[in-house]
């Protein structure tokens, strides 16, 4: 089963693996800014818990997930269609996807790190969804 991380009533994080610790990160500093958000970590691919994720996504209404693949064919891009196609009539918003970027991974330290999520990038995504 999915764990909730953090509850939370303006939007849903979710994720799973090393980005759930930018995850945690993003929403202690937006908790800062007044803006309170549900983290949830998948922790397993298959079985899915579909329940759990929408279940927060009906009770936030937006949504951002997190995976620190590529954004094209990624588990990360399922998830974000699985909540657009099953939670369509209840989204404020679209679903945000925060992935890798789509370029070959590099091999130096620090541009890899430029590459993958960041809470910067998650705070963005959050901000977009909640139109601030």
């Amino acid at each position: 089963q999915a764990a909730v991380r953090r509850a939370g009533a303006d939007a849903t994080l979710i994720g799973f693996g090393r980005p759930t610790h930018a995850m945690a990160q993003a929403a202690a500093d937006l908790e800062k800014d007044g803006i309170d958000v549900e983290v949830i970590d998948l922790r397993s691919l298959r079985p899915l818990d579909e329940e759990t994720i929408l279940a927060s996504v009906a009770k936030t209404h937006r949504c951002v997930v997190v995976d620190e693949s590529w954004p094209i064919a990624s588990y990360g891009a399922y998830v974000a269609w699985l909540i657009s196609s099953r939670c369509f009539d209840l989204l404020d918003a679209p679903v945000e996807l925060v992935s890798s970027r789509d370029v070959p991974m590099p091999y130096n330290h620090r541009l890899e790190l430029a590459v993958q999520p960041s809470p910067e990038r998650i705070i963005d995504a959050v901000k977009k969804v909640l139109y601030v």
